[in-house]
């Protein structure tokens, strides 16, 4: 079932930037994280600049269509040899500093060179060159994407369950620099013990 704005009637209707806390649990599709995502961006509206809205909306499609696309497992496979869809919670948080998301899911565990440091792509001797553009792969893009947009960006497995936390900072009222400590932090990982 793939939920839309009306199923969401029965939730208290929470005026924009005022009780700005999001709670989320649903199966991995590509439906259900573009339902999600509308619904995060109405309730966050007026929280943030839209730019920041933006930013967490482009690296939580990141995040969410990748467990969507990589994180089905196998172990557990459905009627017709169906990959088992993962169930994701979303919990997103607006704070002073920034925008607290917290991503958790029943999948396959994240492969470790996902968090590696990333740099843009590049293929050829000039990044210039009107042809480079036309270089480049058409994926791989993604956890470039994730880290250029997020501070505190932290991931780890515990028993079945993927953890990744991020905060995307907003800048200070007069609009200088992000206020979020740590910002643009390396990539922090944790194995339980």
């Amino acid at each position: 079932m793939t939920l839309r704005p009306e199923h969401f009637r029965h939730l208290r209707s929470v005026p924009p930037g005022r009780h700005p806390m999001f709670h989320h649990i649903f199966r991995a599709d590509p439906l259900t994280v573009r339902d999600a995502l509308v619904y995060m961006r109405q309730r966050f509206l007026g929280s943030a600049a839209e730019e920041v809205i933006a930013k967490v909306e482009l690296a939580l499609a990141e995040v969410l269509n990748n467990i969507c696309k990589h994180g089905g497992r196998d172990d557990a496979p459905r009627p017709g040899s169906a990959l088992h869809p993962p169930l994701i919670h979303l919990c997103i948080v607006r704070h002073v500093g920034g925008i607290a998301c917290a991503v958790t899911d029943d999948g396959k565990p994240l492969p470790p060179q996902c968090l590696d440091p990333r740099d843009l792509p590049f293929v050829g001797d000039d990044p210039a060159a009107p042809e480079a553009t036309f270089l480049l792969p058409e994926g791989g893009f993604g956890w470039y994407l994730i880290q250029d947009l997020t501070a505190s960006l932290s991931y780890f497995r515990e028993g079945r369950r993927n953890f990744l936390a991020f905060i995307v900072p907003v800048g200070d009222p007069q609009g200088g620099e992000p206020t979020t400590p740590g910002w643009k932090d390396a990539v922090h990982t944790a194995r339980p013990s």
